[in-house]
């Protein structure tokens, strides 16, 4: 593949050539990091976080905490709010 040549618009705008888009499978909302060095600038493409597989041993500790309480996940604050409370009296 020949190096794409690109223009750069007044608002700092550009497009990726559609071979280049192909080739690292990038579409309309994908990001992008942009590395800077010296005169350099390259652009990296950002992968979408994986979900954990059924067999990831974290899934081993949930739930394994000693408190008793079953809705820790959705008042989470709550309860840390709590905790610094009690921290403060003593």
């Amino acid at each position: 593949m020949s190096t794409p040549l690109v223009r750069l618009t007044s608002k700092g705008q550009m497009t990726i050539p559609q071979s280049v888009r192909e080739t690292l499978g990038l579409k309309a909302g994908d990001y992008l990091t942009i590395l800077v060095d010296e005169d350099e600038i390259r652009l990296k493409k950002v992968q979408p976080v994986k979900p954990l597989s059924k067999e990831d041993p974290i899934w081993k500790l949930v739930g394994a905490g000693s408190s008793g309480l079953k809705d820790v996940a959705a008042k989470h604050d709550h309860y840390l709010a709590e905790g610094e409370v009690e921290r403060w009296k003593k």
